[in-house]
């Protein structure tokens, strides 16, 4: 059986273990990636070198910004995600190779499913032929999603809440909810009940900004749902993998074969319980790029497993989901 086939039945069975296959990866991964490879020699940390998961060099997520990290050919590579940028900044690449593309859908439906139960999906954002390079959209594609999307849309998406007659799973980033309720001048809308809404934050001046707690509370008064039926997901254009949280304050969760380190940023050792640090993601559905990629993001472990994720580090460049969709 090849590494991806492994990898694709370990996300969807179980079988398998985290740590060797995340070796396997990692070794795969330094012989074919160059600039992975150098970077991994500059640490001194090789195959040869690394026994842990824990010890496999997270390459900056930067990095994605300028280098073409890849194991097949560039020319080879199928599809490409960007991060979210504002107008004419420098944005990642997450190369994927056709394997690695049928890699992400396995993981993303994998861990949609551990989550949620098969509602219709309906996607406040745009579709993947009108936002070609979005991760978020490509996603909701392959959930199957409807998607409303633009100023023109508002109207639609209105009579469809206001005629569901079964539960639904709306699906959009924190600003398309607020762009919405806003046109919809304080309209209520009562969706048949167990239907559940997913955010994903950010809003970077395209709508205007609220807090988290005002955006759960209208979303639980303009859609009449409960607040533990509104979840929140969190992911990034260079892992493959995606993280949920329920309710205001529920920790970010992740599937099996996600799993992340929180380090001191100025020591970079681990951090206890109760101390913020940098997040540091290793994802097994990486496979063309790198598996282990050091964020920006801070985050903080929550006692009842999980973390909670604490924004961007100062000084970071604001990215997010949010922005593609644009």
């Amino acid at each position: 059986m090849s590494l991806t086939n492994e990898l694709a039945a370990f996300i969807q069975t179980g079988q398998g273990e985290f740590n060797a296959l995340s070796l396997r990866l990692f070794a795969y991964q330094y012989a074919h990636n160059l600039p992975y490879r150098r970077f991994c020699n500059g640490r001194g940390q090789t195959p040869e070198t690394v026994t842990r998961w824990q010890d496999i060099p997270a390459a900056p997520a930067s990095a994605f910004k300028r280098f073409a990290l890849t194991c097949v050919p560039e020319e080879e590579c199928v599809k490409v995600f960007h991060s979210s940028g504002t107008t004419g900044s420098e944005t990642s690449r997450h190369l994927m190779s056709a394997d690695a593309l049928a890699l992400y859908q396995v993981s993303l439906t994998a861990g949609y499913e551990r989550h949620f139960p098969p509602l219709p999906l309906l996607g406040l954002m745009p579709p993947p032929d009108a936002s070609p390079h979005s991760s978020l959209s490509f996603m909701l594609e392959t959930l199957g999603a409807e998607f409303f999307w633009g100023e023109s849309s508002h109207d639609t998406l209105a009579r469809t809440l206001t005629g569901l007659a079964i539960p639904c799973t709306l699906f959009g980033t924190a600003f398309a909810f607020v762009n919405f309720f806003d046109a919809t001048h304080g309209e209520r809308f009562v969706l048949p009940a167990d239907s559940l809404v997913i955010e994903t934050g950010g809003f970077k001046g395209r709508s205007r900004e609220i807090e988290r707690e005002e955006l759960y509370t209208l979303l639980t008064k303009r859609l009449d749902v409960p607040p533990d039926h509104c979840f929140s997901e969190y992911g990034m254009s260079e892992i493959a993998s995606q993280f949920y949280s329920q309710g205001l304050t529920g920790p970010k969760l992740a599937p099996p074969w996600l799993r992340t380190r929180i380090l001191d940023p100025v020591t970079g050792t681990e951090a206890v319980l109760g101390q913020p640090g940098l997040l540091a993601h290793y994802d097994l559905a990486n496979v063309n790029s790198v598996l282990a990629i050091q964020t920006e993001d801070l985050g903080v472990w929550d006692e009842h497993g999980g973390f909670q994720l604490l924004g961007r580090a100062p000084g970071a460049v604001l990215r997010g989901c949010s922005l593609l969709a644009e």
